[in-house]
């Protein structure tokens, strides 16, 4: 459909003032300010040195991520709420899904993209993408700027300034921006064109079919046309439904801007035209759609491609700008879709749903803050102060996923992933932390198995996909979080907050039904622990593995010799120490809440935990010939084999990580009386730290398992050097950190730091996002692996660094009653301020070396008693929640 001379928002005088700037000179401007902060930083080496990243990536002073082209790998960034999330790349791709439900499909490699946007000048060449896929030949300096509230694309070719802003609003619409500018000191003709390919199913992959049930059509209204798109699903055998998208346009320019006219169409085979690509999309490059015919398709479906595409002609007076915004959203509510198609997207309410969600990012950045200052070597303080900003975002993106984050069908919501990453994120946003807690909660069975992973429930309340394999260690993530939480939070009601179980129908085929029995958050907590307890081995009082535990890839100790039955005696040494910390974390809550109604349970919780410690060093830790001693990851059946011992079912000594570090973090390791034998278990830790350390940092195995190795499952299948087979797998290579803080090792804790954290020169071949945490490093120089990751964003690394930074380095560390003080004695930078809410106070921490040789602190102006730790090897304050105040400002001098 083509008109003339439409335009719904264009000042007849220039604005005098910023304050007067209509929405297309206020979106111009942004891209312009964008731009300039971009080149203060690239044009100036000592810049480019303190705040670039790997990956051509840079920090800028205001805390965003500017992502110039890669050479290789792949930067990237979710926005949306609440489990949506619309990914945008650095290679200009972007996707979108909300749980299983797939509205743009991630193209697959090569492909072309589902969402792009082009520019040019009109009748000369081909058209320049204003994204970086397509790739063309065009010669253009492009710039991508990310943050946790939009991302900014801007290409400069032919005098124009083109570019395009993402968001997603509140209500989860998707918003895009397009913005030209007329750089030049001539009149320019030029064309804006945009293609969106939505797909709208319950599916993570596209079939054959899906065209035939799937119709776009552009809808004509008094300015630009909408387009309204409709996909019909089975949800079962008896019910099909409909998803319908919604595409609103709407323009506005300034004074010099004029809109020419507009064509659409919803057939992909006219706007990529004889070309078959959107490399060379000859239906934009040719000003028409409707090729030799001449008429646009406005419906598509059924034998073409059903898409929404678009040219817009506009004609800029030098200095003049113009503005496309296109709004997206998608209902099952055809009324709804219908409304909404026939109205005009308004810029100006676009901009104020970009600033609510902005002020939301700011907002949720309040709840913890730090800055770090002077010295850091490697780190640089520029680049440490805005890594840590987006690691914030990774936790809370961690935390409130509704799954399908790796695009496969088994990619659901992991009990021990979200309680971890709930754990951490319950020290800044414990109100958000609170309802994603009691929605987990609802995936345990009435016996007090927490299942492995879930995904949702549909629309009419059918339980979505689950995984029963009952890994033994889901439920005692569960126990420290909630712990964590009542220390962060102060909030004891929620232990009398309700939530219901599901019980296991199928379990084979990962069937469950939700049951009318609900209980309380203290309910469920007892019964998760009388399950864990349920698998305590009657003659090593360790837990048995059953399927396996964190480290999910071996999942091969709990195999059973006697083929009727499904599990034998084989043991994790590390869900053995979770739950005689668990044990502990109960005794103490129930301590709080009833003392004399629990006073059974509390004994019997502690006579377990002292059975459990008494069986751990007898049967955990073995001795070689030479009285070197070794603590063993685990053993199989009848403890036919070991794992992490001298000799391992493949003949040769192997470390493992994971219970090495779980033996201090579980508070064992601490709790030993003996100074002598404290020690010596140290240095039996630090002696396996060494031999699995590594250019990346500690291993999660050393060596790496073959191939055909019998005992351990599936993780010999893994190649050498990668993911939990011999490669720093970050999550466990950060639960070793944090043991080295907790036996007052902070110098050796902050050389893994370094390693682990992705933004120092290490990391030259990193292949994933440099602003946030990868979930490993390979190294395997055989296969050419060196520093790649296998993933980003959705990853425990993030939870865990969040948890060392804020307990071990600026030293929070809360209780129920009370909170310690204790920054880790070594620091590699000058200064730092911490930041956050505790006991309804807003608590502020400023720590400075000023080589005094003895710690000292300020409470408010006055020096404050402390205590000197002889673990740490440094003093700490003791902060009771009884009259603290509104706010109190702690200072700590070394």
């Amino acid at each position: 459909m083509r008109m003339k001379g439409v335009c719904n928002a264009i000042p007849e005088e220039t604005p005098d003032t910023a304050e007067e700037l209509n929405p297309a000179e206020a979106l111009s401007r942004r891209f312009d300010e964008m731009v300039q902060a971009s080149r203060r930083v690239l044009d100036d080496s000592d810049e480019r040195a303190r705040r670039g990243v790997p990956g051509h990536g840079f920090f800028l002073p205001d805390g965003r991520v500017l992502s110039l082209d890669r050479p290789f790998g792949d930067s990237r960034y979710p926005l949306g709420f609440d489990g949506f999330n619309f990914w945008i790349y650095s290679s200009g791709m972007m996707h979108c899904n909300d749980g299983l439900f797939s509205v743009f499909l991630k193209p697959k490699e090569g492909a072309d993209p589902n969402i792009a946007f082009f520019g040019g000048l009109r009748g000369k060449g081909a058209p320049v993408p204003l994204l970086s896929v397509p790739r063309t030949d065009a010669a253009t300096e492009r710039y991508q700027v990310f943050d946790g509230a939009s991302s900014f694309h801007v290409v400069d070719a032919d005098g124009i300034r083109y570019g395009v802003r993402v968001f997603v609003a509140r209500d989860n619409a998707i918003c895009f921006s397009l913005s030209a500018s007329n750089r030049s000191e001539s009149l320019r003709k030029c064309y804006l064109s945009s293609y969106l390919n939505p797909f709208m199913r319950h599916q993570i992959y596209e079939s054959d079919e899906d065209r035939w049930f799937k119709q776009v059509e552009v809808f004509p209204n008094t300015g630009l046309s909408g387009f309204l798109a409709s996909v019909d699903e089975d949800e079962d055998r008896f019910h099909s439904v409909t998803n319908y998208g919604t595409l609103q346009r709407g323009f506005c320019g300034s004074a010099g801007a004029r809109l020419l006219g507009s064509e659409e169409t919803a057939s992909r085979n006219q706007y990529v035209g004889e070309s078959k690509t959107l490399q060379r999309p000859h239906g934009v490059a040719d000003e028409c759609f409707g090729g030799d015919s001449g008429k646009p398709q406005l419906t598509a479906t059924f034998v073409v491609d059903a898409i929404a595409g678009d040219r817009i002609d506009l004609e800029l007076e030098s200095g003049a700008c113009a503005r496309v915004d296109l709004v997206f959203r998608y209902t099952r509510n055809e009324t709804l879709a219908r409304k909404r198609v026939a109205a005009l997207a308004d810029p100006g309410q676009i901009d104020l749903d970009l600033q609510q969600v902005e002020r939301e990012e700011i907002q949720r950045q309040e709840g913890i803050n730090w800055q770090v200052s002077g010295g850091g070597g490697t780190l640089r303080p520029e680049a440490f102060n805005v890594f840590s900003r987006h690691l914030k975002n990774q936790v809370a993106f961690c935390s409130l996923i509704k799954g399908y984050v790796q695009l496969c069908e088994n990619s659901l919501i992991g009990i021990r992933d979200v309680f971890q990453a709930l754990e951490a994120l319950s020290f800044w946003q414990p109100e958000v932390a609170r309802h994603k807690m009691l929605e987990a909660l609802g995936y345990t069975a009435p016996d007090g198995r927490c299942f492995r992973q879930y995904s949702c429930p549909s629309a009419d309340g059918t339980p979505g996909r689950m995984d029963l394999r009952p890994f033994i260690d889901q439920g005692a993530w569960v126990i420290s979080a909630i712990s964590t939480y009542l220390k962060t939070s102060g909030d004891w009601k929620f232990l009398a907050a309700e939530c219901g179980y599901h019980e296991i129908v199928d379990e084979p085929s990962g069937i469950v039904r939700q049951t009318e029995a609900r209980d309380t958050v203290l309910d469920h907590l007892l019964r998760i622990l009388d399950y864990l307890l349920g698998h305590l081995d009657p003659e090593t009082r360790c837990i048995h593995a059953l399927y396996g535990d964190w480290n999910d890839s071996l999942d091969g100790l709990g195999i059973s010799q006697d083929p009727e039955k499904e599990f034998g005696t084989g043991v994790s040494v590390m869900a053995t120490l979770q739950v005689f910390e668990n044990l502990h974390a109960m005794a103490e809550m129930l301590g709080r809440v009833n003392r004399a109604k629990f006073a059974e349970r509390i004994a019997s919780y502690r006579e377990a935990a002292e059975r459990i410690a008494n069986g751990l060093e007898r049967y955990a830790v073995v001795e070689s010939a030479e009285g070197k001693r070794q603590i063993l990851h685990g053993w199989g059946d009848r403890r036919s084999y070991f794992v992490g011992s001298f000799r391992d079912p493949d003949g040769v000594p192997r470390d493992g990580l994971t219970s090495n570090a779980f033996w201090v973090l579980s508070g064992l390791w601490k709790q030993e009386d003996d100074p002598e034998k404290r020690a010596s278990m140290k240095k039996t830790i630090l002696d396996a730290f060494d031999r699995l350390d590594s250019k990346y940092g500690l291993k999660t195995f050393e060596p790496a398992f073959p191939r055909d190795i019998e005992g351990v499952g599936r993780i010999g299948k893994l190649p050498a050097g990668t993911a939990e087979n011999g490669a720093a797998y970050i999550h466990a290579t950060l639960f070793g950190i944090q043991a080295l803080f907790g036996m007052g090792e902070p110098e050796r804790a902050w050389q893994q730091l370094r390693k682990v954290l992705p933004f120092t020169e290490l990391h030259r071949n990193l292949s994933h996002s440099p602003f946030v945490m990868p979930n490993s490093y390979g190294y395997n120089p055989g296969k050419q692996i060196d520093g790649q990751s296998m993933n980003d964003w959705q990853t425990g690394s993030s939870n865990v660094l969040m948890k060392v930074l804020v307990r071990n380095v600026f030293g929070f560390e809360p209780s129920f009653e009370e909170a310690w003080i204790q920054p880790a004695k070594y620091f590699p930078f000058g200064r730092f301020v911490f930041e956050t809410e505790w006991a309804d106070c807003r608590l502020v921490v400023e720590y400075e070396n000023r080589g005094l040789g003895e710690r000292r602190f300020e409470w408010d102006g006055e020096e404050a008693a402390s205590v000197f730790d002889p673990i740490l090897g440094t003093r700490k304050l003791l902060l009771s929640r009884k009259g603290l105040g509104r706010n109190a400002r702690i200072r700590v001098v070394d």
